[in-house]
């Protein structure tokens, strides 16, 4: 679904009451950022928020884009899926004039089941696009401030049974390296690993043993293909035996202490803002590698799914962030107390939930990828029950360990 789609600006929510209805004035090309196409203004701010601190209000006057566009489809009993990778800041979903749903976390995969709203023939998207939400609360990274559908979108066509979810663990027993998948699925599937075929039910899990594994590392990222069937659906992926834990207080990757030589990235281009490409993504890579860098950590929220590929394939250990800054907060103290300043927004419970939800997308996305040493919490938040809670919670999903910058 990239490509060229309709897009009327308004300046508010009230204002754009009804948009399912109407077509775009104007043309933009997806993903992208409104700000290069002559939309809002360019914004960079670090700590502050771009808005009155008021949580969980944001301003009344803000900015809306209603993006839509067509798309032709043939029914055939199958199910489908519409996929957005990035919004800034959160969507409402319409297709054919009907409510379908919302997100407002912006570096999350956010998928829809739209079998039911789509026709035979040709059919009609609608997206509305807020520059602020309350979310935004927690989206205050020190970065240039974008707006729009900045990461690929695309329809998926499934089975009505079909692969819903599956999780991979390795551990290393002396040479051999141990591979164990867990079928999340409700139906069973075939698994190929290694020349080794086996049926794993729904809910079943099975372990695989590579006799002398090649371990993978940022300077060997050997990979292992792994093939997941389920009737007529096949789904392949690429596993990276490794380790990664915390004994004694000393880091240890595959067994062994390791020092990481890393750097902070963000999605950023100077000509496209946010809607950074494969392209731009490898070209990343290739100079973190050239100057010797062999860790990232994923600032201040995840990369594209199209990142953690690249740096499974060419060797870069991640430090993958859950999209959690609210940086402002812990400006805005209304006194020196820990509880007036750092632990505003921490102990704020009306974010409790919204904390956990982003700990949840980003460790269930990037579960499989080998590159992924550490998850980070998040940054600059401040400290208080809203991360405590959040530890035994991503220890229950994956037990690589975790980090937290809070001030």
């Amino acid at each position: 679904m990239n490509g060229t789609w309709k897009i009327t600006a308004y300046e508010s929510v009230t204002a754009a009451d009804g948009f399912w209805t109407k077509d775009g004035e104007k043309e933009i090309p997806v993903p992208s950022c409104v700000q290069y196409y002559g939309y809002d203004s360019f914004q960079y701010t670090n700590i502050r928020y771009p808005f009155p601190f008021d949580p969980p209000y944001v301003p009344s006057k803000n900015p809306a884009y209603h993006y839509s566009r067509k798309f032709s489809w043939k029914k055939d009993g199958e199910k489908a899926y519409l996929v957005f990778e990035g919004v800034d800041s959160c969507f409402y979903l319409y297709v054919n004039g009907q409510f379908v749903g919302f997100s407002q976390i912006s570096h999350r995969i956010s998928e829809f089941d739209i079998t039911k709203y789509i026709i035979d023939g040709v059919n009609k998207i609608d997206v509305l696009v807020l520059k602020w939400c309350f979310g935004s609360y927690l989206e205050d990274q020190d970065k240039w401030r974008f707006t729009g559908i900045f990461r690929d979108v695309y329809l998926l066509k499934r089975p009505k049974r079909h692969i819903r979810d599956f999780a991979v663990q390795t551990e290393i027993k002396g040479k051999n390296g141990i591979v164990t998948f867990t079928n999340k699925s409700k139906v069973g599937v075939f698994v190929t690993f290694e020349g080794e075929s086996r049926v794993i039910g729904g809910g079943e899990i099975y372990s695989f043993t590579v006799k002398n594994a090649r371990f993978w590392s940022a300077e060997t990222p050997y990979l292992y293909g792994l093939q997941i069937e389920s009737g007529a659906e096949r789904i392949f992926t690429r596993i990276g035996i490794r380790t990664s834990e915390v004994k004694n207080g000393i880091y240890l990757f595959n067994g062994k202490p390791i020092k990481f030589y890393g750097v902070n990235r963000h999605d950023f281009h100077p000509e496209k803002g946010a809607a950074v490409s494969e392209e731009d993504m490898l070209a990343d890579v290739l100079l973190m590698k050239e100057l010797n860098v062999n860790a990232v950590r994923t600032s201040h929220y995840p990369s594209s799914p199209l990142f953690y590929e690249l740096c499974d394939e060419y060797g870069l250990y991640v430090m993958s962030e859950s999209d959690v800054e609210s940086h402002g907060s812990t400006a805005c103290r209304d006194s020196v107390s820990y509880e007036g300043g750092l632990a505003k927004m921490a102990e704020d419970r009306r974010f409790a939930k919204s904390v956990i939800d982003r700990q949840r997308c980003n460790v269930e996305e990037h579960k499989n990828f080998a590159c992924v040493a550490i998850w980070s919490l998040g940054n600059e938040s401040g400290w208080g029950s809203n991360f405590i809670d959040a530890i035994p919670f991503v220890k229950s999903l994956d037990d690589r360990p975790i980090h937290y910058e809070s001030l």
